[in-house]
């Protein structure tokens, strides 16, 4: 019997989350470093933030923080 996989799944105010896990904390073996394209070489922050704002350059290039706390603004966007 095939199942239906639900196209949305809701969740109440309280189920949202607060916080993005990162992955890559809690791995034993960390993936490699991105790469610029154009160097070849591990990306750094000056070279995502004309592309990202600063907190997702943060974010993008930790590899220790297991969680992040998701703004109150985006919260309440997901709230909609």
């Amino acid at each position: 019997m095939k199942q239906e996989i639900p196209y949305k799944t809701y969740l109440s105010e309280k189920e949202l989350p607060t916080a993005w896990y990162n992955l890559r904390a809690d791995m034993k073996h960390k993936p490699a470093p991105l790469l610029n394209p154009a160097t070849h070489r591990p990306i750094t922050a000056e070279e995502l933030s004309p592309i990202f704002c600063d907190e997702l350059v943060r974010q993008e290039l930790d590899d220790t923080t297991a969680l992040f706390p998701i703004p109150t603004e985006i919260r309440d966007f997901y709230k909609m």
